[in-house]
């Protein structure tokens, strides 16, 4: 008899994880109040603040932000003067950063799913480190590179036609462009890989060439490239990084940032606020309107038995100088010139006009408890935070791989949702749901606390945390945890020696993700870090703000390295610490 089969009188296997042994390990009343804690968490963390944050611009006396219980004024306000500016100039940079990523990240993509490219795991990496480094970062370098003053003009370049270029809606467009690559580069390179060789043939036979073979292929892998449209212009329009820098010293006004000035001005305007973040929102349902409409009424389904294995085209010395270069040129422009920029920058005093290098801008970081602080805090926030997240999300993951039920379905949409909503927006409504006056007569005072900027943190992260987990724990039987408790393990050490193996690697990536996109992470820290506690992106700004220039772009190369030195240290640790088998699950070989 198979163990895999139940057998008469039992109704199950423990390999199935549904026999009687295996339901009486974890009695109902535990996992009942276990899920209900999790949807609370939920609750708390994601749904009341986004929903408190909306529902203030059509109700601002619910919030003591104004006298009408039910008002359409606020809404109707930001279709005028310079909010209505700042949407627009949003909606039509996002649109075009969207285009510029796939009209870049196919061709990269083509080339390394299939041709013989040289470099394929170094472009795949490098495209990762694109994706990870925080867009204020990048717009940081170029600022630091073209204005007046600046390293180019130290080092007598004077091309005033390049700085009004970057510094402008060129500059921006061009940052958050870069910035939709990777996007559009792991969407395409994943459907390519997966589309056989059959259509490429059989459009040679009939006498294309090779770029008509690719105009053949393109509308099959359809889904693929509007997915990477939408995705695009959602993290264009969402994006306060590039808003809060570039586009702050262009004098070039976007909704995000325009957003954060009426909830950052003197008497603060939170009603707008909430009003831009519904257009903001809404917007998202753009690209996903067209990609609806365009995918409407067609099958995209090419995968069968039958389908050939991917032959790369072999590229000769031609060839391959031909794609290094352009693929070497995008990371020129995306990682090596505004790196230039920050590094020579940094290198410099922070006024006068002289172009000698210097590191007393490196000794003031290191040797400075100021700007030594803020590097630490951060380091702290961005580990907390991290393993809270992770624990969270491998929650949320197995919630969601469960069986199709109507609390999986809202945790899927609630997760969805989450994700398309701008950071701004999320640390705006934190600040109306635990700032209201009542919760202070109860005694909960979170607001400018760092557990609620940590709590905060967590809850921006979870829903990309969960969906990056979800894959591998989809993987896992309930068998293996159980059948480490049937032979007399506890909880913990069936977890421990049934499952972690399995996913120690899925969760070690989602802990460096989280780590990474906290440590440098600027919206949510800008509105709601605690006084005289300010994260490293904060001490960042103020340092510019304040025209320290040297000092801060110093402190953004050290927070980078710093950042580095982590991943580096963990992903060896987990060489070094775990046992042999750990590290061979999920490994190439």
């Amino acid at each position: 008899m198979s163990l895999a089969a139940p057998s008469a009188g039992t109704g199950g296997s423990i390999l199935d994880g549904s026999s009687p042994r295996s339901r009486r390990l974890a009695p109902p009343r535990v996992g009942s109040l276990l899920q209900a804690a999790f949807w609370v968490v939920l609750i708390l963390i994601i749904l009341l603040p986004c929903l408190a944050f909306l529902v203030l611009a059509v109700s601002p006396r619910l919030f003591d932000q104004g006298r009408a219980y039910f008002t359409l004024h606020y809404l109707g306000s930001v279709f005028t003067g310079q909010t209505a500016v700042a949407i627009g100039n949003s909606l039509w940079v996002s649109a075009l950063a969207a285009l510029i990523g796939v009209a870049v990240g196919f061709p990269v993509a083509w080339c390394t799913s299939r041709t013989t490219v040289r470099g394929r795991g170094v472009i795949t990496a490098a495209m990762w480190l694109v994706l990870l480094l925080p867009s204020w970062l990048p717009s940081l370098g170029w600022v630091r590179l073209v204005q007046i003053d600046g390293v180019m003009y130290r080092l007598g370049l004077n091309l005033p036609f390049v700085t009004h270029a970057v510094l402008g809606p060129a500059g921006v467009v061009l940052v958050l462009g870069i910035r939709n690559v990777p996007f559009a580069y792991l969407a395409i390179s994943t459907a390519l890989a997966g589309m056989g060789q059959e259509f490429e043939d059989a459009a040679r036979v009939h006498g294309a060439t090779r770029l008509g073979s690719i105009r053949v292929v393109a509308p099959i892998i359809a889904p693929a490239i509007w997915s990477a449209v939408a995705i695009g212009f959602a993290e264009a329009v969402s994006d306060f990084g590039v808003a809060a820098t570039l586009a702050y010293q262009a004098n070039f006004q976007l909704g995000t940032y325009q957003l954060y000035a009426a909830i950052n001005n003197f008497p603060p305007s939170f009603p707008v606020a909430a009003s831009m973040a519904w257009l903001l929102v809404a917007s998202v349902g753009i690209p996903l309107a067209l990609q609806a409409r365009a995918l409407r009424g067609r099958s995209y389904a090419v995968l069968s038995g039958r389908s050939r294995q991917i032959v790369r085209r072999r590229l000769g010395r031609r060839g391959q100088l031909l794609a290094l270069s352009g693929i070497g040129l995008f990371f020129l422009v995306a990682l090596g010139v505004p790196a230039f920029g920050a590094v020579s920058g940094s290198l410099m005093a922070d006024y006068g006009g002289s172009s000698a290098l210097s590191t007393a801008n490196y000794s003031a970081v290191l040797h400075s408890s100021a700007l030594t602080a803020p590097l630490l805090r951060s380091l702290l926030y961005g580990v907390i935070t991290a393993t809270v997240t992770v624990v969270l999300g491998y929650v949320a993951a197995r919630h969601l791989t469960r069986a199709r039920s109507r609390a999986t379905r809202l945790l899927d949409f609630l997760l969805l949702a989450a994700v398309a909503i701008p950071s701004v927006i999320f640390a705006a409504g934190y600040i109306m749901a635990y700032n209201l006056p009542f919760l202070s007569h109860i005694g909960v005072n979170l607001y400018q606390t760092v557990g609620l900027l940590i709590i905060a943190y967590a809850a921006s992260s979870l829903p990309t945390n969960a969906r990056v987990l979800v894959g591998s724990v989809s993987q896992l039987q309930a068998s293996l945890h159980d059948a480490a408790r049937v032979h007399g393990a506890g909880p913990i050490r069936a977890w421990l020696r049934g499952v972690a193996p399995l996913l120690s690697r899925p969760l070690l990536y989602a802990w460096l993700l989280t780590f990474t996109a906290v440590f440098l992470e600027l919206p949510i820290s800008q509105l709601l870090y605690a006084p005289s506690q300010p994260p490293v992106s904060v001490a960042i700004e103020d340092n510019l703000a304040n025209y320290h220039f040297g000092v801060g772009t110093a402190q953004s190369v050290v927070a980078v390295l710093l950042a580095l030195a982590i991943v580096v240290c963990v992903l060896g640790a987990h060489r070094l610490l775990t046992p042999r088998g750990w590290r061979q699950v999920g490994a190439a070989r």
